[in-house]
């Protein structure tokens, strides 16, 4: 079982096993954990389990949430991952069945040299492709299906929606192929961004397989294995 070990000045505070499909973060006292800081916002972050998956998603916090050094929207936590939130540390730990499990997912990805001038060209790509992207306040996003499955509609209130053959997916698709969660939708201040989360099941935007978050136009036609549905917004009053 994977546990979450908060650290304060290199003092363990307390540790928290991961018993349950998700666990959110915050300063409020109804947070599973509860860090009571000022720069910590009220609801910070959230892990979400998904198989054998974790994943950690900012809750649009004021201060942000870092891991090892890298400010996220959403992250897939690995064995040893340093989430920074507020003045506080969390270390994540994997059992040693889950860290084979994540190793065995990895075996088909390509290495990236991480150098720090490659970090300061991707934090400024990223930074154009959130000013090239129009303000989506007020707008709703939708997922509509059109492969046929008669699945219709879905409308992407949640700051983030899962998709996948788990039971805690607000998307569920069905397939032997199909992980616990193949993609996520994050809704963001500049709009909504879709992210893969790896394996073998290939998401594609527009005919284009997608490795990291990509910003989601009106009418992205969306695939995950043999499932098609495209992408629209609307205004929040108009959404049934």
């Amino acid at each position: 079982m994977a546990r979450v070990i908060l650290v304060f000045n290199k003092k363990v505070i307390k540790e928290y096993p991961f018993a349950k499909d998700s666990m959110t973060i915050g300063r409020d006292e109804v947070n599973d954990i509860v860090i009571d800081n000022l720069a910590v916002s009220g609801h910070h972050a959230r892990i979400d389990k998904t198989g054998d998956t974790y994943i950690l998603t900012d809750l649009q916090s004021t201060n942000g949430t870092f891991v090892n050094d890298k400010k996220i929207t959403s992250h897939k936590l690995l064995h040893k991952d340093k989430v920074i939130i507020g003045k506080h540390l969390l270390f994540f730990a994997m059992s040693k069945q889950e860290q084979a499990k994540a190793k065995d997912g990895e075996l088909d990805k390509t290495m990236i040299l991480d150098t720090a001038r490659q970090k300061e060209l991707l934090e400024k790509q990223a930074e154009k492709k959130a000013m090239a992207v129009p303000a989506q306040k007020g707008k709703l996003g939708i997922i509509t299906f059109i492969d046929g499955s008669g699945e219709g509609e879905i409308q992407l209130t949640k700051k983030l929606t899962k998709i996948g053959k788990a039971e805690t997916s607000e998307i569920r698709l069905g397939g032997v192929f199909m992980p616990p969660t193949a993609a996520t939708i994050s809704r963001r201040p500049n709009g909504y961004a879709i992210s893969s989360t790896g394996g073998r099941t290939k998401v594609k935007v527009n005919d284009q397989v997608i490795k990291e978050s990509h910003y989601l136009k009106d009418f992205d036609t969306i695939e995950i294995g043999s499932y098609k549905f495209q992408f629209y917004s609307q205004d929040s009053k108009d959404a049934k």
